[in-house]
């Protein structure tokens, strides 16, 4: 029994709870692009790349920040919100940049060459 305590303890520590939270919002941001790209029509390999990395970019200033301000290193935290911060956003923007413009459909694509004949 007290192996199943401490076992739990483990698990919900503060310190490994803002960890698994962490991983499962990336995971959730990451679904949630893959889902909404593949809505839109605007989803492709390269843009989704760059989704997956700046969503784990994220996470991981999210937790250096955390970890730095936990030992009481603030430039360090600081300094993480920065360059990982940034490196996050460019690669957002880099997947802007990478996502194809949003398809036209055959469907309509045809309708406009009959409408175009007769």
């Amino acid at each position: 029994m007290h192996i199943i305590v401490s076992l739990f303890k483990w698990l919900l520590g503060l310190h490994q709870l803002v960890w698994f939270v962490a991983g499962a919002v990336s995971f959730s941001a990451i679904t949630y692009f893959y889902k909404k790209l593949k809505e839109v029509g605007r989803f492709s390999k390269g843009s989704y790349t760059f989704v997956v990395l700046s969503a784990l970019t994220f996470a991981f200033t999210t937790l250096w920040t955390y970890d730095s301000y936990i030992e009481n290193e603030v430039r360090a935290a600081n300094m993480g919100l920065l360059v990982f911060g940034g490196l996050a956003v460019v690669f957002a923007i880099i997947a802007h940049r990478l996502a194809p413009k949003k398809n036209v459909s055959k469907a309509a694509t045809e309708k406009n060459r009959k409408g175009d004949k007769n």
